[in-house]
């Protein structure tokens, strides 16, 4: 019996070992089959074993499956930040189906107690800015205490930068209320200031502070909207300008987000409540050009898109995550700039009735 309970003691201190090296295999073998497909993807000119190769595609669902299972039960460990930052990454724009058949969020509660487990445990920790980026990029609602807290008590004055970046980030999508924009210059000062030399998604920081501060220059309320001109996808060259005397709601979007369904619903919302009105919704989107023509054809869109596939107009516009709006006034001046919603529709509506607004 000793001998056994021995060979059991032995084992425990390998089973505790084994979490690590399966989560950084599922992590490193995601990221190399990845890495072969987009290779063999690029140098595919057939359609034909370009269609083969979608259906081989590295399956982000099973990794992210995959990932969960190995550090669900150590998330207070330091071990899994970098795991539970591969976890936030591949899941961020997974869906599931419920059972009226809508698109919902695939680990919507899985994410939850990840940010709660990290904020909790780990926001001291030296390798929590990728973890920080990651939540930027997945627009989780948790993300901006969660980068104040770090940007308060994470002692690497790096990192704080970082954390102050991402805050920046977010804090556009509130508007250009002044308070907001004082907040976002205050951190990117401190982002330029601590860590202009560090590299997020294989940008510097100090590049990325420069398009914010071109943002708020040129792209924030008060500005006048920057030229811009495209295809539609009727093949008809649209200019902004050719809109001039009514208002325009600019609409930067894709299929990428968990939240597109309701992005549409919201938009066509605006289109038939403005339907007689002077104003105008106009899409700016890489999405894949026959399905837009197809979506806009059944009136799934309810509105007119210019197709951006290099992104080209996108990074005029200076967009880092999509979907992102514009209310530009009939004069060409942006009024409004965030995320859609009921702000999108309250710009307008004062727009279109300032008498009532001034009583």
């Amino acid at each position: 019996m000793s001998r056994i309970l021995t060979a059991l003691l032995f084992l425990l201190p390998l089973t505790a070992r084994a979490a690590p090296a399966d989560a950084e295999r599922i992590k490193r073998g995601y990221e190399l089959s990845t890495e072969i497909w987009t290779g063999k993807m690029k140098l595919a000119t057939d359609a034909q074993i370009r269609q083969e190769l979608m259906v081989k595609r590295p399956d982000p669902m099973a990794a992210a499956e995959e990932i969960w299972r190995e550090i669900a039960a150590d998330l207070k460990q330091d071990w899994i930040i970098p795991y539970a930052t591969f976890f936030l990454e591949i899941s961020r724009n997974l869906t599931r189906t419920d059972a009226n058949g809508a698109a919902i969020p695939a680990f919507e509660k899985e994410r939850r107690q990840v940010i709660e487990a990290v904020s909790a445990n780990h926001v001291r920790n030296p390798g929590i800015a990728a973890f920080a980026i990651a939540l930027v990029d997945g627009g989780d609602p948790q993300a901006l205490p969660f980068l104040e807290k770090i940007i308060k008590e994470n002692p690497d004055k790096a990192t704080q930068g970082i954390a102050a970046l991402g805050a920046s980030l977010l804090l556009k999508n509130l508007g250009d209320d002044p308070e907001v924009m004082k907040k976002r210059l205050t951190y990117l000062r401190q982002a330029i200031i601590e860590s202009a030399d560090r590299s997020v998604g294989g940008r510097s920081v100090a590049d990325i502070a420069s398009d914010e501060l071109f943002l708020i220059r040129y792209l924030s309320k008060g500005r006048t909207a920057p030229a811009l001109s495209g295809t539609d996808v009727g093949d008809r060259v649209v200019k902004l300008s050719d809109f001039r005397g009514r208002i325009v709601i600019l609409l930067f979007w894709d299929a990428k987000s968990p939240e597109t369904d309701k992005v549409i619903g919201l938009t066509n919302q605006l289109v038939e409540k403005f339907n007689d009105k002077p104003v105008t919704v106009l899409g700016v989107t890489p999405e894949e050009i026959t399905r837009i023509r197809e979506l806009q054809g059944t009136k799934a869109i309810m509105w007119n898109n210019i197709y951006d596939p290099s992104e080209k107009l996108s990074a005029e516009y200076r967009i880092s995550s999509r979907p992102s709006v514009f209310v530009i006034d009939a004069e060409g001046v942006i009024q409004y700039t965030g995320l859609p919603g009921s702000f999108v529709e309250l710009t307008v509506d004062a727009l279109l009735n300032p008498a009532k607004q001034a009583e």
